[in-house]
Protein backbone atom coordinates (compact mmCIF):
# COMPACT_ATOMS: atom_id res chain seq x y z
CA UNK A 1 0.00 0.00 0.00
CA UNK A 2 2.59 2.57 1.07
CA UNK A 3 4.42 1.77 -2.21
CA UNK A 4 1.43 2.28 -4.20
CA UNK A 5 1.16 5.70 -2.73
CA UNK A 6 4.79 6.59 -3.49
CA UNK A 7 4.47 5.73 -6.71
CA UNK A 8 1.23 7.68 -7.56
CA UNK A 9 3.19 10.79 -6.00
CA UNK A 10 6.01 9.94 -8.04
CA UNK A 11 4.01 10.40 -10.94
CA UNK A 12 2.32 13.45 -10.34
CA UNK A 13 5.65 14.80 -9.46
CA UNK A 14 6.72 13.84 -13.06
CA UNK A 15 3.68 15.04 -15.14
CA UNK A 16 3.95 18.12 -12.96
CA UNK A 17 7.42 19.14 -14.30
CA UNK A 18 6.52 17.69 -18.05
CA UNK A 19 3.62 20.74 -17.78
CA UNK A 20 6.10 23.15 -16.54
CA UNK A 21 9.14 22.09 -18.92
CA UNK A 22 6.16 22.31 -21.97
CA UNK A 23 5.19 25.80 -20.50
CA UNK A 24 8.49 27.27 -20.92
CA UNK A 25 9.22 25.79 -24.24
CA UNK A 26 6.40 27.38 -25.80
CA UNK A 27 5.34 30.10 -24.05
CA UNK A 28 9.07 31.91 -22.64
CA UNK A 29 10.48 32.17 -26.82
CA UNK A 30 7.09 34.09 -27.78
CA UNK A 31 7.52 36.66 -25.25
CA UNK A 32 11.46 37.06 -25.67
CA UNK A 33 10.43 37.23 -29.93
CA UNK A 34 8.06 40.13 -29.07
CA UNK A 35 10.04 42.25 -27.11
CA UNK A 36 13.12 41.82 -29.30
CA UNK A 37 10.91 43.19 -32.52
CA UNK A 38 9.07 45.63 -30.74
CA UNK A 39 10.86 48.96 -30.98
CA UNK A 40 12.93 50.64 -28.22
CA UNK A 41 12.71 54.09 -27.27
CA UNK A 42 16.33 54.49 -28.83
CA UNK A 43 15.64 53.62 -32.16
CA UNK A 44 12.76 55.36 -33.27
CA UNK A 45 13.26 58.10 -35.84
CA UNK A 46 11.20 60.73 -33.54
CA UNK A 47 13.38 60.13 -30.78
CA UNK A 48 16.83 60.25 -33.05
CA UNK A 49 15.43 63.46 -34.10
CA UNK A 50 15.15 65.46 -30.55
CA UNK A 51 18.26 63.51 -29.60
CA UNK A 52 20.28 65.18 -32.60
CA UNK A 53 18.50 68.52 -32.19
CA UNK A 54 19.13 68.74 -27.90
CA UNK A 55 22.95 67.17 -28.46
CA UNK A 56 24.35 70.95 -29.52
CA UNK A 57 22.50 72.80 -27.00
CA UNK A 58 23.51 74.05 -24.01
CA UNK A 59 21.36 73.37 -20.34
CA UNK A 60 18.92 76.50 -20.62
CA UNK A 61 18.54 75.57 -23.94
CA UNK A 62 17.71 72.04 -23.59
CA UNK A 63 15.10 73.27 -20.78
CA UNK A 64 13.68 75.32 -22.85
CA UNK A 65 13.26 72.73 -25.73
CA UNK A 66 11.84 70.00 -23.44
CA UNK A 67 9.61 72.54 -21.66
CA UNK A 68 8.40 73.36 -25.33
CA UNK A 69 8.85 76.80 -25.83
CA UNK A 70 8.73 78.97 -28.90
CA UNK A 71 10.11 77.30 -31.37
CA UNK A 72 9.23 73.48 -30.74
CA UNK A 73 8.73 71.83 -33.17
CA UNK A 74 7.29 67.87 -33.45
CA UNK A 75 9.55 66.19 -36.17
CA UNK A 76 7.85 62.83 -37.01
CA UNK A 77 9.50 60.20 -39.77
CA UNK A 78 6.12 59.89 -41.36
CA UNK A 79 2.62 61.57 -41.46
CA UNK A 80 1.21 58.23 -40.92
CA UNK A 81 -0.32 58.17 -37.27
CA UNK A 82 -0.91 54.06 -36.60
CA UNK A 83 -2.51 54.98 -32.83
CA UNK A 84 -5.85 56.15 -34.21
CA UNK A 85 -5.24 55.88 -38.55
CA UNK A 86 -5.44 59.84 -38.66
CA UNK A 87 -2.12 61.41 -39.98
CA UNK A 88 -0.17 64.02 -38.18
CA UNK A 89 0.62 67.59 -40.60
CA UNK A 90 4.43 66.96 -41.99
CA UNK A 91 6.48 70.51 -40.95
CA UNK A 92 9.81 70.35 -42.84
CA UNK A 93 9.28 71.16 -46.22
CA UNK A 94 12.12 73.02 -48.80
CA UNK A 95 10.83 74.61 -51.49
CA UNK A 96 12.90 75.10 -54.39
CA UNK A 97 11.60 78.47 -56.28
CA UNK A 98 11.89 78.07 -59.88
CA UNK A 99 12.04 81.54 -61.45
CA UNK A 100 8.84 82.36 -63.62
CA UNK A 101 6.91 78.84 -62.61
CA UNK A 102 4.35 80.83 -60.26
CA UNK A 103 6.54 80.17 -57.39
CA UNK A 104 5.73 83.11 -55.43
CA UNK A 105 2.46 82.12 -54.72
CA UNK A 106 3.82 79.05 -53.11
CA UNK A 107 6.68 80.96 -51.74
CA UNK A 108 3.72 83.48 -49.47
CA UNK A 109 1.91 80.47 -48.57
CA UNK A 110 4.69 79.05 -46.96
CA UNK A 111 5.95 81.48 -45.13
CA UNK A 112 2.57 82.18 -43.85
CA UNK A 113 2.18 78.25 -42.77
CA UNK A 114 5.54 78.86 -41.26
CA UNK A 115 4.66 81.80 -39.13
CA UNK A 116 1.28 79.80 -38.23
CA UNK A 117 2.66 76.77 -37.26
CA UNK A 118 5.76 78.11 -35.17
CA UNK A 119 8.82 76.84 -36.93
CA UNK A 120 12.13 78.43 -38.26
CA UNK A 121 11.72 79.65 -41.70
CA UNK A 122 15.36 80.12 -43.48
CA UNK A 123 15.61 83.99 -43.82
CA UNK A 124 18.98 85.71 -45.79
CA UNK A 125 21.47 87.45 -43.43
CA UNK A 126 21.02 90.51 -45.29
CA UNK A 127 17.53 92.60 -45.09
CA UNK A 128 15.00 92.75 -48.51
CA UNK A 129 17.12 89.88 -50.27
CA UNK A 130 15.61 87.47 -52.35
CA UNK A 131 17.90 84.92 -52.53
CA UNK A 132 19.90 83.10 -50.29
CA UNK A 133 23.61 81.73 -50.64
CA UNK A 134 24.77 82.27 -54.56
CA UNK A 135 24.95 79.19 -58.00
CA UNK A 136 24.49 76.65 -55.30
CA UNK A 137 26.70 77.38 -52.54
CA UNK A 138 25.45 79.11 -49.35
CA UNK A 139 27.64 80.26 -46.53
CA UNK A 140 27.31 80.88 -43.44
CA UNK A 141 27.25 84.59 -43.70
CA UNK A 142 24.34 84.23 -46.03
CA UNK A 143 21.52 83.67 -43.64
CA UNK A 144 20.12 84.33 -40.28
CA UNK A 145 21.47 81.98 -37.74
CA UNK A 146 18.47 79.85 -36.42
CA UNK A 147 17.84 80.85 -32.59
CA UNK A 148 19.74 78.03 -30.53
CA UNK A 149 21.73 76.57 -33.43
CA UNK A 150 18.99 74.53 -34.86
CA UNK A 151 18.31 73.72 -38.12
CA UNK A 152 15.31 75.12 -40.88
CA UNK A 153 11.86 73.67 -41.00
CA UNK A 154 10.86 76.19 -43.81
CA UNK A 155 12.92 76.94 -46.90
CA UNK A 156 11.29 79.00 -49.65
CA UNK A 157 13.69 81.49 -50.83
CA UNK A 158 15.46 81.92 -54.11
CA UNK A 159 18.23 79.53 -54.42
CA UNK A 160 19.62 76.93 -56.68
CA UNK A 161 19.49 72.96 -54.98
CA UNK A 162 22.30 71.54 -53.54
CA UNK A 163 21.98 68.19 -52.71
CA UNK A 164 24.67 67.81 -50.24
CA UNK A 165 24.43 71.34 -49.18
CA UNK A 166 20.29 71.59 -48.03
CA UNK A 167 20.73 68.43 -45.75
CA UNK A 168 23.18 70.11 -43.71
CA UNK A 169 21.02 72.79 -42.87
CA UNK A 170 17.35 71.66 -42.65
CA UNK A 171 15.94 69.52 -40.14
CA UNK A 172 15.27 66.17 -40.15
CA UNK A 173 12.64 64.09 -42.89
CA UNK A 174 12.47 67.19 -44.68
CA UNK A 175 10.98 66.81 -47.87
CA UNK A 176 11.85 68.56 -51.00
CA UNK A 177 9.02 70.14 -53.45
CA UNK A 178 9.36 72.45 -56.74
CA UNK A 179 7.10 73.36 -59.08
CA UNK A 180 7.77 73.29 -62.91
CA UNK A 181 6.01 75.20 -66.03
CA UNK A 182 6.09 74.31 -69.93
CA UNK A 183 9.43 75.59 -71.21
CA UNK A 184 8.36 77.89 -73.94
CA UNK A 185 5.72 79.46 -71.58
CA UNK A 186 8.30 79.68 -69.21
CA UNK A 187 10.19 81.71 -71.46
CA UNK A 188 7.69 84.08 -72.61
CA UNK A 189 6.67 85.34 -69.51
CA UNK A 190 10.53 85.73 -68.80
CA UNK A 191 11.12 87.80 -71.58
CA UNK A 192 8.09 89.94 -70.83
CA UNK A 193 8.41 90.08 -67.28
CA UNK A 194 12.42 91.03 -67.19
CA UNK A 195 12.16 92.48 -70.53
CA UNK A 196 14.74 90.49 -71.52
CA UNK A 197 14.90 92.00 -75.50
CA UNK A 198 17.17 95.12 -74.05
CA UNK A 199 19.95 92.31 -73.27
CA UNK A 200 20.58 91.25 -76.89
CA UNK A 201 22.10 94.01 -78.94
CA UNK A 202 20.57 94.63 -81.80
CA UNK A 203 17.38 92.20 -81.19
CA UNK A 204 15.06 95.00 -80.75
CA UNK A 205 16.71 96.34 -84.20
CA UNK A 206 15.67 93.28 -85.70
CA UNK A 207 12.06 92.90 -84.77
CA UNK A 208 9.13 94.29 -86.80
CA UNK A 209 7.13 96.51 -85.13
CA UNK A 210 4.17 94.83 -83.80
CA UNK A 211 5.92 91.53 -83.06
CA UNK A 212 7.34 90.08 -79.65
CA UNK A 213 11.41 90.79 -78.97
CA UNK A 214 10.95 86.48 -77.95
CA UNK A 215 10.15 85.71 -82.28
CA UNK A 216 13.13 86.89 -83.35
CA UNK A 217 15.13 85.14 -80.47
CA UNK A 218 13.44 81.75 -80.91
CA UNK A 219 14.23 82.25 -84.51
CA UNK A 220 18.10 81.92 -83.96
CA UNK A 221 18.45 80.71 -80.31
CA UNK A 222 22.03 79.71 -80.44
CA UNK A 223 22.90 82.74 -82.31
CA UNK A 224 21.82 85.30 -79.29
CA UNK A 225 22.80 83.28 -76.44
CA UNK A 226 26.31 84.38 -76.48
CA UNK A 227 25.27 88.13 -77.08
CA UNK A 228 23.59 88.36 -74.17
CA UNK A 229 25.03 91.66 -71.16
CA UNK A 230 23.54 92.31 -68.24
CA UNK A 231 24.87 96.02 -68.39
CA UNK A 232 21.70 97.78 -70.12
CA UNK A 233 20.00 96.94 -67.50
CA UNK A 234 21.14 98.95 -64.55
CA UNK A 235 22.20 102.21 -64.05
CA UNK A 236 25.72 103.42 -63.74
CA UNK A 237 26.27 102.86 -59.65
CA UNK A 238 24.69 99.56 -59.66
CA UNK A 239 26.95 98.16 -62.28
CA UNK A 240 29.32 96.71 -59.84
CA UNK A 241 30.61 93.31 -59.78
CA UNK A 242 28.90 92.15 -57.14
CA UNK A 243 25.52 93.24 -58.27
CA UNK A 244 26.30 91.76 -61.92
CA UNK A 245 26.71 88.26 -60.50
CA UNK A 246 23.78 88.58 -58.37
CA UNK A 247 21.49 89.18 -61.08
CA UNK A 248 22.77 86.58 -63.50
CA UNK A 249 20.75 84.32 -60.96
CA UNK A 250 17.40 86.25 -62.01
CA UNK A 251 18.05 87.09 -65.87
CA UNK A 252 17.93 83.06 -67.33
CA UNK A 253 16.53 82.19 -71.16
CA UNK A 254 18.45 78.18 -71.26
CA UNK A 255 17.08 75.48 -69.31
CA UNK A 256 16.61 77.73 -66.29
CA UNK A 257 14.10 75.08 -64.46
CA UNK A 258 17.33 72.99 -64.96
CA UNK A 259 19.58 75.38 -63.75
CA UNK A 260 17.51 76.21 -60.86
CA UNK A 261 17.43 73.06 -59.46
CA UNK A 262 21.13 72.07 -59.31
CA UNK A 263 21.94 71.30 -63.41
CA UNK A 264 25.56 72.45 -64.26
CA UNK A 265 25.38 74.55 -67.31
CA UNK A 266 28.58 72.69 -68.75
CA UNK A 267 26.44 69.51 -69.12
CA UNK A 268 23.59 71.48 -71.66
CA UNK A 269 24.58 69.54 -74.12
CA UNK A 270 25.13 66.06 -72.11
CA UNK A 271 21.97 63.88 -73.07
CA UNK A 272 23.28 61.15 -70.38
CA UNK A 273 24.27 63.78 -67.82
CA UNK A 274 20.58 64.85 -68.55
CA UNK A 275 19.31 61.71 -67.86
CA UNK A 276 20.84 61.33 -64.72
CA UNK A 277 20.12 64.53 -63.21
CA UNK A 278 16.67 64.18 -64.04
CA UNK A 279 16.63 60.42 -62.00
CA UNK A 280 18.45 62.57 -59.04
CA UNK A 281 15.40 64.90 -58.92
CA UNK A 282 12.85 62.20 -58.99
CA UNK A 283 14.84 60.44 -56.25
CA UNK A 284 15.20 63.56 -53.98
CA UNK A 285 11.79 65.32 -54.00
CA UNK A 286 8.89 63.89 -52.82
CA UNK A 287 6.22 66.29 -54.67
CA UNK A 288 6.74 68.48 -58.02
CA UNK A 289 3.74 70.43 -58.87
CA UNK A 290 2.59 71.54 -62.28
CA UNK A 291 1.57 74.87 -62.35
CA UNK A 292 -0.51 74.55 -65.34
CA UNK A 293 -2.94 72.33 -63.10
CA UNK A 294 -2.13 74.44 -59.93
CA UNK A 295 -5.45 73.16 -57.64
CA UNK A 296 -5.11 69.59 -58.33
CA UNK A 297 -1.06 69.91 -57.60
CA UNK A 298 -1.74 71.55 -54.46
CA UNK A 299 -4.63 69.14 -53.10
CA UNK A 300 -1.86 66.55 -53.94
CA UNK A 301 0.73 68.17 -51.90
CA UNK A 302 -2.28 68.63 -48.79
CA UNK A 303 -2.59 64.81 -49.50
CA UNK A 304 1.26 64.14 -49.22
CA UNK A 305 2.06 66.35 -46.27
CA UNK A 306 -1.77 65.71 -44.41
CA UNK A 307 -2.49 69.78 -44.32
CA UNK A 308 -5.86 71.22 -44.40
CA UNK A 309 -7.67 73.45 -46.81
CA UNK A 310 -6.31 76.26 -44.73
CA UNK A 311 -3.21 75.73 -45.32
CA UNK A 312 -3.14 75.80 -48.81
CA UNK A 313 -5.41 78.93 -49.49
CA UNK A 314 -3.96 80.97 -51.72
CA UNK A 315 -4.62 84.92 -52.89
CA UNK A 316 -2.24 85.68 -55.55
CA UNK A 317 -3.31 83.54 -58.09
CA UNK A 318 -0.31 83.71 -61.07
CA UNK A 319 -1.15 85.86 -64.08
CA UNK A 320 -1.44 84.83 -67.19
CA UNK A 321 0.95 87.02 -69.56
CA UNK A 322 -1.09 89.33 -72.17
CA UNK A 323 1.16 89.77 -74.51
CA UNK A 324 0.34 93.50 -76.09
CA UNK A 325 2.64 92.72 -79.23
CA UNK A 326 2.24 89.18 -81.38
CA UNK A 327 4.14 86.40 -81.25
CA UNK A 328 3.91 84.30 -84.63
CA UNK A 329 5.84 81.08 -83.29
CA UNK A 330 6.30 78.64 -85.98
CA UNK A 331 6.70 74.85 -85.65
CA UNK A 332 9.85 75.20 -86.46
CA UNK A 333 10.78 77.85 -83.91
CA UNK A 334 9.53 75.37 -81.36
CA UNK A 335 10.97 72.14 -82.44
CA UNK A 336 14.33 74.38 -82.80
CA UNK A 337 13.75 75.80 -78.92
CA UNK A 338 12.88 72.51 -77.95
CA UNK A 339 16.31 70.98 -78.53
CA UNK A 340 18.09 74.13 -77.25
CA UNK A 341 16.82 73.43 -74.23
CA UNK A 342 16.58 69.78 -73.99
CA UNK A 343 17.19 69.27 -70.12
CA UNK A 344 14.26 71.46 -69.29
CA UNK A 345 12.26 69.24 -72.00
CA UNK A 346 13.13 65.94 -70.41
CA UNK A 347 12.59 67.82 -66.77
CA UNK A 348 8.82 69.06 -67.37
CA UNK A 349 8.01 65.74 -69.69
CA UNK A 350 8.68 63.89 -67.12
CA UNK A 351 7.29 65.30 -63.78
CA UNK A 352 4.06 65.74 -65.96
CA UNK A 353 3.72 62.31 -67.02
CA UNK A 354 4.26 61.98 -63.60
CA UNK A 355 1.97 64.38 -61.94
CA UNK A 356 -0.68 62.73 -64.76
CA UNK A 357 0.21 59.26 -63.14
CA UNK A 358 -0.10 60.19 -59.73
CA UNK A 359 -3.34 61.60 -59.96
CA UNK A 360 -5.11 58.51 -61.51
CA UNK A 361 -3.95 56.64 -58.45
CA UNK A 362 -5.60 58.62 -56.24
CA UNK A 363 -9.44 57.91 -56.31
CA UNK A 364 -12.72 58.57 -58.12
CA UNK A 365 -13.37 61.81 -55.42
CA UNK A 366 -9.86 63.62 -56.54
CA UNK A 367 -11.63 65.89 -58.65
CA UNK A 368 -14.11 66.03 -56.53
CA UNK A 369 -12.35 67.92 -54.14
CA UNK A 370 -9.88 70.07 -55.96
CA UNK A 371 -13.24 71.45 -57.25
CA UNK A 372 -14.52 71.83 -53.44
CA UNK A 373 -10.76 73.24 -53.15
CA UNK A 374 -11.52 76.11 -55.84
CA UNK A 375 -15.08 76.79 -54.63
CA UNK A 376 -13.92 77.12 -51.13
CA UNK A 377 -10.81 79.39 -52.12
CA UNK A 378 -12.83 81.67 -54.53
CA UNK A 379 -15.38 82.80 -51.44
CA UNK A 380 -12.14 83.12 -49.17
CA UNK A 381 -10.91 85.62 -51.56
CA UNK A 382 -13.99 87.62 -52.37
CA UNK A 383 -14.48 87.89 -48.69
CA UNK A 384 -11.10 89.05 -47.87
CA UNK A 385 -11.97 91.78 -50.74
CA UNK A 386 -15.01 92.73 -49.36
CA UNK A 387 -15.33 95.07 -46.42
CA UNK A 388 -18.67 94.97 -45.85
CA UNK A 389 -18.64 90.83 -45.36
CA UNK A 390 -15.66 91.02 -42.92
CA UNK A 391 -17.83 93.68 -40.90
CA UNK A 392 -20.40 91.21 -40.22
CA UNK A 393 -18.19 88.74 -38.43
CA UNK A 394 -16.00 85.92 -39.57
CA UNK A 395 -16.29 83.35 -42.15
CA UNK A 396 -17.16 79.55 -41.79
CA UNK A 397 -16.61 76.86 -43.66
CA UNK A 398 -18.80 74.06 -43.21
CA UNK A 399 -16.94 70.64 -42.49
CA UNK A 400 -17.15 68.49 -45.94
CA UNK A 401 -15.53 64.81 -46.65
CA UNK A 402 -12.47 66.52 -47.39
CA UNK A 403 -12.12 69.01 -44.36
CA UNK A 404 -13.07 70.01 -41.12
CA UNK A 405 -15.22 72.86 -40.55
CA UNK A 406 -12.67 76.29 -39.73
CA UNK A 407 -13.43 79.85 -39.48
CA UNK A 408 -11.58 82.88 -40.78
CA UNK A 409 -11.27 86.58 -40.12
CA UNK A 410 -9.77 89.81 -40.33
CA UNK A 411 -6.16 88.13 -39.61
CA UNK A 412 -6.00 85.84 -41.75
CA UNK A 413 -7.63 88.86 -44.38
CA UNK A 414 -4.43 91.19 -43.48
CA UNK A 415 -1.68 88.39 -44.14
CA UNK A 416 -3.59 86.89 -47.02
CA UNK A 417 -1.75 88.87 -50.03
CA UNK A 418 1.33 90.37 -48.40
CA UNK A 419 4.71 90.52 -49.99
CA UNK A 420 7.91 89.00 -49.24
CA UNK A 421 9.30 92.11 -47.35
CA UNK A 422 6.21 91.94 -44.79
CA UNK A 423 6.73 88.47 -44.16
CA UNK A 424 10.68 88.98 -43.69
CA UNK A 425 10.26 92.02 -41.07
CA UNK A 426 7.69 89.59 -39.19
CA UNK A 427 9.78 86.48 -38.79
CA UNK A 428 13.19 88.55 -38.02
CA UNK A 429 11.01 90.04 -35.06
CA UNK A 430 10.48 86.46 -34.07
CA UNK A 431 13.81 85.40 -34.39
CA UNK A 432 14.97 88.30 -32.33
CA UNK A 433 11.96 87.98 -29.40
CA UNK A 434 12.93 84.02 -29.70
CA UNK A 435 17.10 84.60 -28.69
CA UNK A 436 16.15 87.24 -26.03
CA UNK A 437 13.88 84.64 -24.56
CA UNK A 438 16.28 81.36 -24.76
CA UNK A 439 19.36 84.48 -22.68
CA UNK A 440 16.32 85.10 -20.37
CA UNK A 441 15.97 81.31 -19.28
CA UNK A 442 19.49 80.57 -19.75
CA UNK A 443 20.27 83.38 -17.16
CA UNK A 444 17.22 82.08 -14.81
CA UNK A 445 19.29 78.79 -14.98
CA UNK A 446 22.53 79.49 -13.66
CA UNK A 447 20.94 81.75 -11.16
CA UNK A 448 19.18 78.65 -9.95
CA UNK A 449 22.60 76.71 -10.12
CA UNK A 450 24.39 79.13 -8.82
CA UNK A 451 25.25 79.21 -4.69
CA UNK A 452 22.36 81.33 -2.61
CA UNK A 453 24.13 83.89 -0.14
CA UNK A 454 22.38 83.41 3.17
CA UNK A 455 19.78 85.84 3.81
CA UNK A 456 20.10 88.09 6.75
CA UNK A 457 17.81 87.57 9.80
CA UNK A 458 14.46 89.71 9.48
CA UNK A 459 13.96 92.03 12.14
CA UNK A 460 10.94 92.77 14.14
CA UNK A 461 8.54 94.92 12.26
CA UNK A 462 7.50 98.06 14.38
CA UNK A 463 4.50 99.05 14.58
CA UNK A 464 3.86 102.76 13.78
CA UNK A 465 2.24 104.72 16.91
CA UNK A 466 -1.17 105.95 16.83
CA UNK A 467 -1.10 109.90 17.24
CA UNK A 468 -3.82 111.69 18.74
CA UNK A 469 -6.33 113.50 16.16
CA UNK A 470 -5.30 117.43 16.70
CA UNK A 471 -8.12 119.98 17.23
CA UNK A 472 -8.25 122.90 14.75
CA UNK A 473 -7.31 125.89 15.82
CA UNK A 474 -9.89 128.64 16.03
CA UNK A 475 -8.81 131.56 14.71
CA UNK A 476 -10.90 134.89 15.23
CA UNK A 477 -12.68 136.26 12.33
CA UNK A 478 -11.08 138.88 10.22
CA UNK A 479 -11.71 142.39 10.14
CA UNK A 480 -12.25 144.39 7.39
CA UNK A 481 -9.98 146.82 6.31
CA UNK A 482 -10.61 150.58 6.62
CA UNK A 483 -9.41 152.19 3.36
CA UNK A 484 -9.32 155.84 2.72
CA UNK A 485 -11.75 157.23 0.55
CA UNK A 486 -10.15 157.93 -3.10
CA UNK A 487 -9.56 161.48 -4.28
CA UNK A 488 -11.25 162.14 -7.19
CA UNK A 489 -8.92 162.81 -10.13
CA UNK A 490 -8.01 165.84 -11.94
CA UNK A 491 -8.45 165.42 -15.26
CA UNK A 492 -6.92 167.80 -17.40
CA UNK A 493 -8.74 170.33 -19.49
CA UNK A 494 -8.76 170.22 -23.29
CA UNK A 495 -7.31 173.08 -25.15
CA UNK A 496 -9.21 174.79 -27.22
CA UNK A 497 -8.53 176.11 -30.36
CA UNK A 498 -9.87 179.73 -31.49
CA UNK A 499 -11.46 179.45 -35.23
CA UNK A 500 -9.89 181.76 -37.20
Amino acid sequence: MQGGRLLTVFLLLVVLMGTAFYHIQHNSPMEINTDAVRPRPEQHDGFKDLQSQTSVLSNAETVAFRNKTQWDVTVHSDTEDMTNGTCRPHLNVAFMKVHKCGSSLMFHMLLRFGYEHNVIVALPRQKNREIIGGFGTIKDDDFLAPPGGKRWNIFGHHAFYNRTRFPQLMAPNTRYVAILREPLRRLKSAFQYFNLGKGFPGLEKQTPKGIAPVTTYLAKPMYWDPLFKFKPFFSVKKRTSEFLVKAKEHFCFRNCMSRDLGFSEKDYDNNTAVEEFVRGIENDFTTVLIIEYLPASLILLKRRMCWTFYDILYGHHPRRQRYKLKTPITDDMKSTFYQHNYADLMLYTRFNESFQRQISQEGADFQDEVSHFMRINKDVGSFCRSKKRQGKGKMIVKKSKWNDAFSLGKSLCSRYVRNRQYWDALLRSRYQHTQNKELENENSVVQITKSRPRKPPKRPSRKPQKRPLRKPRKRPPRKPRKRPPRKPRKRPQKSRKRKH
